[in-house]
């Protein structure tokens, strides 16, 4: 096979692959080129792009440069499939994790909408299934997240979306308060053995807390007299408890505006 041979600027046209990214297969040690003596210039011949070729067909199939790398070394098929299953496992665990924030996406997207339909305004609505894996006593207890993370799966969960407030109360007022750490779930899971929150009918409403729009103030003893005041013009008998989750947080000069989402189960 004649050895023909190209410069950089015949390369990049015949691979379509940026300047830097050649550099960089170069620095990895995927290429060697040799260099003109008179003027320093790359000389690039037949194996050196037939090699660039192998390294995008591998690359496009999740391997390293490094991974590459040692391919070009020598590999025995076995090996390869191996290698190719690994990559392959990889990947699918990659893609369900995408699909996971994806759903988390479209959450938060729809709850855009709810927002401006929802906010400051009373609805009856149920409560989604949500299984209690935990608690700790505040918000504000974070050296008692680490009971949080226990419950969680670092990649894909948030800690702001597992955790609840429960609030319980009477006719004279607030009592106490809780925080639980919860999983959204479609349905209760007879089979197994756990704690489930599930009210079929509670007022629904969202509010803003945070310190753009109520500074340091507490909102939560109006935001309930409010409520309980709408239901009981409806005439609906709350039960005692109320859950509140943070749905939503953004920021207007510098100062943030969450929008809670809160659930008072009713008779």
């Amino acid at each position: 096979m004649e050895r023909n041979t190209y410069k950089t600027s015949q390369l990049l046209e015949i691979l379509g692959v940026s300047r830097d990214a050649l550099r960089y297969y170069e620095e990895q040690g995927i290429v060697k080129p040799d260099q003109d003596e008179w003027n320093n210039y790359r000389k690039y011949d037949n194996f050196d792009i037939y090699t660039l070729l192998v390294a995008d067909f591998y690359k496009k199939r999740n391997l390293s440069i490094k991974e590459v790398r040692k391919l070009q070394e020598g590999r025995a098929m076995e090996e390869l499939e191996t290698l190719l299953e690994n990559k392959a496992e990889q990947l699918e665990e990659t893609i369900r994790n995408k699909q996971y924030m994806l759903q988390k996406i479209k959450e938060t997207k729809a709850f855009c909408k709810d927002l401006k339909e929802h906010l400051n305004q009373y609805t009856i609505k149920e409560l989604p299934v949500y299984e209690v894996m935990g608690e700790f006593s505040d918000f504000y207890s974070f050296l008692e997240y680490p009971a949080i993370l226990e419950n969680m799966d670092m990649v894909k969960d948030d800690i702001l979306s597992k955790i609840m407030k429960k609030f319980t109360f009477d006719e004279n007022g607030l009592i106490n308060s809780k925080m639980y750490i919860v999983e959204k779930h479609e349905t209760i899971d007879n089979e197994k053995s756990g704690s489930y929150l599930s009210y079929s009918k509670c007022i629904y409403t969202i509010v803003e807390d945070g310190r753009y729009r109520n500074g340091n103030n507490d909102i939560k003893e109006t935001v309930f007299a409010s409520t309980l005041e709408w239901g009981k013009t409806q005439g609906h008998k709350p039960k005692g408890v109320a859950f509140v989750n943070t749905r939503l947080i953004t920021y207007l000069d510098k100062k943030e505006r969450a929008f809670l989402e809160i659930y008072i189960p009713v008779e």
